[in-house]
């Protein structure tokens, strides 16, 4: 009977572990969403030292098929956002504007945003906040 008692209880612990783990990680994906939630919606810019071209415009960030994707709308272009990898309040993306690829880092804030864009010729600082 004692024997049965502690495989009882082994089996017991080992049942909650799991359960432990699978709770665990529900919760990291629930953060992970509200986390994407953040960025969602229409962004302005303005980045003062790009290219005239360059300097005002907006991103927009969506939830497509359960992924978040964005684009940014350059004087009424309209450019995809590619490998966008969000960490907390921090999104890593790229955009090609004239055939160069731009690294964009950005760091979200409750309504506004601050940047930099990496390109060939530099590092550019930007800011934006959301639009209604």
């Amino acid at each position: 009977m004692n024997q049965k008692f502690k495989s009882m209880k082994n089996l017991f612990l080992k049942g909650s572990l799991v359960m432990i783990l699978f709770v665990t990680a529900s919760f990291s994906t629930i953060n992970k969403d509200i986390s994407d939630l953040k960025m969602i919606g229409s962004w302005e810019y303005s980045a003062p030292d790009a290219p005239y071209e360059y300097q005002e415009g907006e991103m927009h960030f969506l939830m497509q098929d359960d992924k978040l994707v964005g684009f940014v709308s350059i004087d009424g272009y309209k450019i995809e956002l590619e490998n966008i990898v969000v960490k907390g309040d921090k999104v890593t993306c790229e955009v090609y504007v004239e055939g160069e690829s731009v690294t964009l880092e950005l760091t979200f804030k409750k309504k506004t945003f601050t940047g930099t864009a990496s390109y060939s010729e530099g590092t550019l600082d930007f800011s934006g906040k959301r639009t209604k």
